[in-house]
């Protein structure tokens, strides 16, 4: 007899909707299994065959829901229906394609059982292809009822997403998308909230859409709702201003600003030509602002486009330094933000509402590391933490607490933990945890890792490593949560029924779903 655990690994390859999935499973037959392991794996559908694989550089969970009501059949299994609750997915790289999809637990599972990671446990759905206007003519033009032609393309190097609301409810709330291209080429794409579109409301100079490809493989590709080129970016950092934060930097400006590094050291904010949503009654539709909160069930048509020019600066801070590698805007400080340099500084800079003008000033340098700062963001939901990963494989935390009650980040800055062997080679992304009590890191080792932030930094000693997540370089991570039915969720509220989800893309062009402590 084999004393001890007994590993027993699975691999499933399911071809259905262009998705592969692969699974391991642990199992002790007298212990409860960890929580942290692999589910599944998403293949995009051009990737099978033997044409090489495309790299994917970013991926995203959103922070809006993903549907209003669950997508079942009344025929199907109570066992096997989809939550209500779903998670919207988006992944950029190398491809012209930003795609979307739909990732949900399926409910009512034997909690007693080691079945928790069968393949019926799990729902992945492709859904939009969000496409440039240029490459959205080509499909146009070369549609016919066969498959699109594949072209020569820069591929989206950065790309972020933000929930466009300022009410009460956590779920709530349209999504804005926007990616750039190297040499500073940005795309905005709006996604109007499923519950809305239930109602019946409809978006005003909506963005074109067209249904292209042959068979099963036949997709909707949207084209941008704003595109415009920074000349002086460089198209590998980007970040929008968090629209929810109530306090937006001027009265006078509606636009969703997007935020772009540049090559000289400079920080451009400029704006997206999409409306921001705002508190109270300055949403009403005779106002044409974005109506993001309960009223919107009254209007049956919204505007999403301000009068501004797409890619108009508002400003330009920070030039004359090393080059931009990464930049984090603070969850609850307005008009405050973090970016991380080539040379292994990274600053915070912070600015007023001085009459409607932005007036921004660099508050912290920040020079613990010789490497480049690629990974930068701070913790979630406050902002207490602000984490950096460089080149060196280092992993640094700065208490940032003192801030949270301030419009600018002028309180002091301390680091007070650096894990020194986060990764053998470089970090290239990482991500905090809703929890705040947790980060995930990714690195060129072709590793993940989660980490407690507390003594898990100070001892490099991460909770939970999935080595060989990827062939290669692990480019990016991201989490997000789904609720189950039986959760106690209401109204997409979170509870302590969420099933937190980690995902990392790389080199290899696939992705890797990893469930986190449930």
């Amino acid at each position: 007899s084999i004393p001890g655990w007994i590993l027993d690994t699975i691999l499933i390859e399911q071809r259905e909707w262009g998705v592969r999935l692969h699974r391991c499973i642990s199992i002790s037959p007298a212990i409860t299994m960890s929580g942290y392991r692999t589910l599944h794996r998403i293949q995009p559908p051009e990737h099978y065959g033997s044409s090489p694989p495309t790299p994917i550089w970013r991926v995203r969970f959103s922070p809006c829901r993903s549907s209003s009501s669950p997508s079942q059949s009344a025929n199907e299994p109570a066992t096997t229906r989809t939550s209500p609750s779903s998670l919207r997915l988006l992944a950029a790289g190398a491809s012209s394609i930003i795609r979307c999809y739909s990732l949900a637990e399926r409910t009512e599972k034997d909690a007693n059982t080691n079945d928790i990671l069968d393949a019926s446990a799990m729902s992945v759905e492709r859904e939009d292809c969000l496409v440039s206007k240029e490459y959205y003519n080509v499909v146009e033009r070369d549609d016919g009822g066969g498959a699109v032609r594949s072209r020569a393309t820069l591929g989206y190097a950065a790309l972020d997403i933000a929930r466009n609301y300022c009410g009460a409810d956590p779920s709530a709330g349209s999504e804005v998308v926007a990616a750039s291209q190297l040499g500073g080429r940005v795309c905005v794409w709006f996604r109007l909230d499923p519950l809305l579109a239930e109602k019946g409301t409809t978006v005003a100079d909506d963005a074109a859409t067209i249904t292209a490809g042959d068979g099963s493989g036949r997709a909707k590709y949207v084209q941008p709702h704003a595109e415009f080129t920074v000349n002086s970016a460089t198209g590998t950092t980007l970040a929008i201003r968090p629209p929810t934060l109530g306090n937006y930097y001027s009265k006078k400006e509606t636009d969703i600003l997007v935020a772009l590094g540049c090559a000289n050291g400079a920080v451009v904010l400029c704006k997206t030509g999409l409306l921001a949503a705002r508190p109270g009654g300055e949403n009403a539709a005779s106002s044409g602002a974005v109506v993001g909160d309960s009223a919107s069930a009254s209007v049956e048509c919204i505007t999403i486009l301000s009068k501004s020019t797409p890619g108009e600066i508002v400003a330009t801070i920070g030039g004359g330094h090393a080059c931009v590698m990464s930049l984090a805007f603070h969850p609850t400080s307005p008009n405050s933000f973090a970016t991380g340099r080539k040379d292994g500084t990274v600053d915070i800079y912070s600015s007023a509402d001085d009459g409607g003008y932005l007036s921004f000033r660099r508050m912290h340098r920040l020079v613990h590391s010789s490497f480049p700062i690629r990974a930068l963001a701070f913790s979630r939901p406050d902002g207490a933490l602000l984490f950096a990963g460089d080149d060196d494989g280092k992993l640094y935390s700065y208490d940032a607490s003192c801030n949270n009650e301030k419009t600018h980040m002028s309180a002091p800055v301390k680091l007070v933990a650096c894990a020194l062997t986060a990764h053998k080679g470089w970090v290239m992304n990482l991500i905090p945890f809703p929890d705040g009590r947790r980060v995930a890191t990714c690195g060129s080792d072709r590793s993940v890792r989660v980490w407690d932030c507390g003594m898990g930094l100070a001892s490099s000693t991460p909770v939970h490593s999935f080595e060989g997540a990827h062939d290669g370089l692990v480019w990016g991570v991201d989490c997000g949560s789904v609720v189950g039915a039986s959760s106690g969720g209401i109204g997409g509220v979170r509870t302590v029924g969420d099933r937190v989800k980690l995902i990392s893309c790389g080199n290899d062009g696939g992705m890797q779903i990893f469930s986190c402590g449930e």
